[in-house]
């Protein structure tokens, strides 16, 4: 699961910074800082960064709690302690996400970014998007393997014609 979040985060970067290139801007105004985070919020890219402590809690009182269960009282208290520390990782990594788009575009591009996501279409698209991500991981994970294996296949036949044994 924390593997659907990073996912989910890194898909979202790629597929708003994967735009054409934007003028990069060398000091950024507050201003500018501003809208790349409503625009990081909007996204859900600091949601799927927050999430990750979430899934982490999740699965470690799940395992615990299963081969442990004596241990759940502490495992809870612990993980009750940790999280002002993973919210203070998770925001300095949305923070960096922040500075990675302001540093992308322009400060009037990103309204217009922010314009479209606060729109009907773009809160529509924001809607749909976790379900979405979550079909393409679905068919990205079985496709990645399936792929590496073609590839591990054919490299080693290439190889061998080049007289290489693997």
């Amino acid at each position: 699961m924390i593997r659907h979040h990073l996912a989910y985060a890194a898909l979202s970067l790629a597929l708003l910074c994967g735009a054409p290139a934007f003028a990069q801007t060398p000091a950024l105004s507050p201003s500018h800082l501003q809208v790349a985070r409503e625009i990081v919020d909007l996204t859900g890219v600091s949601q799927n960064i927050d999430g990750i402590y979430a899934e982490f809690a999740d699965n470690t009182k799940q395992m615990v709690g299963t081969t442990r269960p004596e241990m759940v009282k502490d495992v809870n208290e612990v993980l009750l302690a940790l999280k002002p520390e993973a919210d203070k990782r998770s925001e300095e990594v949305t923070k960096t996400a922040v500075e990675i788009f302001a540093r992308k575009m322009t400060e009037a591009d990103l309204k217009e970014v922010l314009a479209f996501f606060k729109s009907p279409v773009g809160q529509r698209y924001s809607a749909l998007r976790p379900q979405a991500m979550e079909e393409i991981y679905k068919v990205l994970q079985p496709w990645s393997v399936q792929t590496s294996n073609y590839l591990f296949d054919r490299f080693s036949q290439e190889m061998r014609k080049r007289g290489h044994q693997l």
